[in-house]
C-alpha cells in the first residue's frame, strides 16, 4: 500500500457511516424548517430563510464529503498488515525524537479518522509518512516544516 494512499481502518468507516445517518435525519429536519420559512413570505427579508437554507447547504457539504470518503478510500484489512510494522491499522506506535528527547503515543488512522487530541494522526501526516513501513528500533527522519529524526520504540497491534 502506498503511504499517502487515502485509507480508512474499518472502525473509521463505521464512525463515517454513522455520522452520515445522523447528518440525514438532520437533513431532512432542515429542509423542513427551510420549507416553513419559504412559507413565511418575503424571501428578500427573510432571516430565517436565509438561515435555513445555509443549514440545508451545509449538511449537504457534509453528506458529499463523506460519501467522497467512503467511495474513494481503501479500507484497511488488519489481517493483512504484520502487527511489528507501523501502520494505518489503528495499532499505537511509540516514538522517540532523537533531538529534544520528546517521546509520544499515537495510532496511524486514515484521513478521515484523524483526532490528533486523541493520539489519532493521519497516514498523510510527515510522521506517520516518516515510520509507516518500519519496525521498532528504526530510524526515521520525519521531512516537516522542521526536519528532525525519531526512533520507533514500540508498534502494538491494535
Amino acid at each position: 500500500m502506498a503511504e499517502n494512499q487515502y485509507v480508512l481502518t474499518q472502525e473509521g468507516k463505521e464512525s463515517l457511516l454513522k455520522r452520515l445517518d445522523i447528518l440525514l435525519e438532520e437533513k431532512t429536519q432542515a429542509l423542513a424548517e427551510l420549507n416553513f420559512a419559504r412559507s413565511q413570505g418575503d424571501l428578500s427579508e427573510n432571516s430565517d430563510y436565509d438561515a435555513a437554507r445555509e443549514k440545508v447547504e451545509k449538511i449537504k457539504g457534509e453528506i458529499e464529503a463523506i460519501n467522497y470518503q467512503l467511495d474513494h478510500a481503501k479500507i484497511v484489512d488488519t489481517a493483512e498488515i504484520d502487527s511489528d510494522v507501523a501502520s494505518v491499522a489503528g495499532g499505537e506506535v511509540t516514538i522517540h525524537r532523537l533531538d529534544n528527547g520528546e517521546e509520544f503515543k499515537f495510532h496511524i488512522v486514515g484521513l478521515g479518522e484523524a483526532d490528533p487530541l486523541h493520539g489519532k494522526i493521519t497516514n498523510m501526516s510527515p510522521i506517520a509518512s516518516a515510520i509507516i513501513g518500519h519496525k521498532a528500533g528504526d530510524i526515521c527522519h520525519v521531512h516537516a516544516k522542521i526536519e528532525y529524526d525519531i526512533q520507533i520504540v514500540e508498534v502494538k497491534a491494535k
